[in-house]
């Protein structure tokens, strides 16, 4: 699942609302997040959780340091395992 340039209140909304779309995915891919405030970050949070609820280890594909330092300064930062995208050159 790859999200678009934001991830805030409004987005989250639409997001939650079709989160039987991609909620059993364990990575998401953030490399086109710009924004993201902490209603951002919690639907990350409760992504995760349930992700580790079914045995899997959630995934951050390309997220920015700004997404580290946010879920850094609210604890939980330890949910996540950044994942850099594999190039063809790699």
């Amino acid at each position: 699942m790859m999200f678009g340039t934001d991830l805030q209140s409004e987005q989250v909304i639409t997001l939650w609302q079709s989160r039987d779309q991609w909620w059993q995915q364990d990575s998401l891919d953030l490399s086109r997040v710009e924004r993201l405030d902490s209603a951002g970050l919690a639907l990350l949070v409760k992504w995760a959780k349930a992700a580790l609820a079914r045995g899997s280890q959630p995934q951050l594909i390309n997220a920015t340091a700004d997404i580290y330092t946010l879920a850094t300064l609210y604890g939980v930062v330890g949910l996540f395992q950044p994942i850099a995208q594999q190039t063809e050159d790699a």
